[in-house]
Order: C-alpha cells, then structure tokens, then sequence
C-alpha cells in the first residue's frame, strides 16, 4: 500500500498500523525525506516492511517518477491512502488570495489526480482492481467551516474528483473509501490561533479533538474491508 503524507500525523500512525498489520507500506512524502525515511527504518526495526518513497503532490513529473519507482514488482501495489494536504489558510473568504486556492488545490485537484492515474495505469489495472482511500473533512459541509475557504473548496473537489473515479473506472474494479474527520490533534492546527483552538476543543465531543491513531484506524478497518467496486464508502470515525 502506498501512503501520501506518510511522515507525520495521520499518514505516520497509519503506516505504523498498517506494517503491524502485515502491510508492505510506501512511506509517501514530500518534503519530509527525513521523516519518511525514519518511519520507514522504525517499521522494518519493529519486523514490518516499508520504503520511503517521494510522492509530491505539486510537482507531477515527480509523482510519476515516485509511482514508477514503486511500481517494479517487488510489492504489488493494491491499495493507496490520500492523506497529505497542505495547512489549511485560516484567513476570511474576501481575504483569500489566488495563490492560497492555487496551493490547496494543486495538491488536493491537480496532484491526486496525477497519482490516481498513474497507480491505476501502473498498479491497478494490470492486477484488475485497486483501492482508494482518502482522508477529507467536516470542513466542507454538511455545517461548512469558516475562513478555510481554499482548503474548504479543495477538499469539495477531492471528494468530487473521487466519485468520478469510481463513476469511470469503478466497472474496472476500482474501490473508493472516504473518512471526514473533524479537527485532528496534529501539527497542522499550528496554522489556527490559539484562542480559536482551544474554543473549537472546548465545543468538541467530550472536550477532545480526535488523535491521529483514531483516523488511522477507521482507514486500516476500510483497507481490511474494501467496498464494492465502483461505491464511495464511508467509514466512520
């Protein structure tokens, strides 16, 4: 399985389950070589199997390149879980600029695309099915977050872009599974002030936000359980 975001926060807690669970695991990063290559060297230490691998989601000459890399046959691929994005840009609707939509979507629209394609052509296909998973949000609705737009948006339209996966190559034997979180105690909530923090805990569910492992759960419980070919599903969490 291949993990975006592998390094840190969800994508980390998950590749840890995952490998525990007997999972060869592509360690996906950015940025984060370090990290990556870390985790990964964690994974193997504890009698898992992992590899980093550089997944970039703004760059597609160098996804492709990553999914080349992974695509040599030692570990058929069956499954991909989308957990990078980029901080949200906390800041109000008509003080959005360009560049902040660009940036989110660049990764969430452009780059997932770019790796969709490239696993289906050259993991999925050849073995006649794979499996998506993504990590979206309750930022984008049913009760829509404020002054998130551009990362508000760039999740709608991963979440569109999905269902048209599975719309188009579902009869192929493409599966799509989906989890919305809300807040996620991780690093990425350095990008909101910290009054705005500690008001958002104080109105969560038992004063908590959730943890990292949480989500990763619901995703390792999705990849164990994969959906019909063609259906979104959501898991809970």
């Amino acid at each position: 399985m291949v993990v975006t975001g592998g390094s840190s926060g969800i994508g980390a807690e998950l590749c840890r389950a995952a490998a525990a669970a007997g999972w060869h695991v592509w360690v996906g990063y950015g940025a984060g070589a370090v990290r990556a290559e870390t985790l990964a060297a964690e994974l193997v230490e504890a009698g898992g199997s992992a590899e980093a691998v550089r997944l970039p989601l703004d760059d597609p000459e160098g996804l492709r390149l990553g999914v080349a890399a992974i695509a040599d046959g030692r570990h058929p691929v069956e499954a991909a879980v989308l957990c990078a994005a980029p901080a949200p840009d906390v800041t109000s609707l008509l003080k959005a600029t360009p560049g902040q939509f660009r940036r989110q979507f660049d990764c969430a629209v452009v780059g997932n695309h770019t790796l969709t394609t490239e696993l289906w052509r050259r993991c999925f296909r050849p073995r006649g099915s794979g499996h998506l998973l993504a990590v979206l949000s309750t930022a984008h609705g049913p009760e829509t977050a404020t002054h998130m737009a551009s990362y508000v948006a760039a999740k709608g339209a991963l979440d569109a872009l999905l269902r048209a996966a599975a719309a188009e190559l579902g009869r192929a034997g493409l599966r799509i599974s989906v989890v919305r979180p809300g807040y996620v105690d991780t690093p990425m909530l350095n990008a909101f002030e910290p009054r705005l923090i500690e008001r958002a805990r104080a109105a969560a569910p038992e004063g908590r936000f959730l943890m990292p492992a949480e989500v990763a759960g619901a995703l390792l419980h999705g990849l164990q359980h994969p959906p019909h070919p063609g259906v979104v599903a959501e898991l809970s969490v």
